[in-house]
């Protein structure tokens, strides 16, 4: 975490580490980063021994969704179930992703605006 929050120390104006647990199978992370002009991550990360399950929910300084990825197995009519992401016009599909993919497409929207 500490590499990613230097590699895009530029947008991100302060963060905050709510939970992190490690075990040699498993991890628990629940964290919030606060980006410039105050857009927020708030990101749900787990690893159990039966699989992982994850949010990372973008919203704008208003609390707005801009962009919800995650796995719950609660839309089963997306094509990648149960990897979908949540976008004002909806759900659709989505991949794997991690941490990092999540930053460096907020660092792209961000660096273009």
């Amino acid at each position: 975490m500490r590499e990613l929050l230097e590699k895009y120390k530029a947008i991100i104006a302060k963060y905050e580490i709510i939970t992190w647990d490690s075990e040699p199978s498993s991890y628990r992370l629940k964290a919030n980063l606060y980006f410039i002009n105050d857009p927020q991550l708030i990101i749900k990360d787990y690893l159990f021994p039966t699989g992982r399950k994850y949010s990372f929910h973008w919203q704008d300084e208003k609390g707005n969704l801009i962009i919800r990825w995650d796995n719950a197995t609660h839309w089963k009519g997306v094509n990648t179930f149960p990897l979908h992401k949540h976008e004002k016009n909806g759900i659709s599909d989505s991949k794997e992703i991690i941490l990092e993919d999540i930053i460096e497409h907020i660092y792209t929207v961000l660096r273009d605006k």
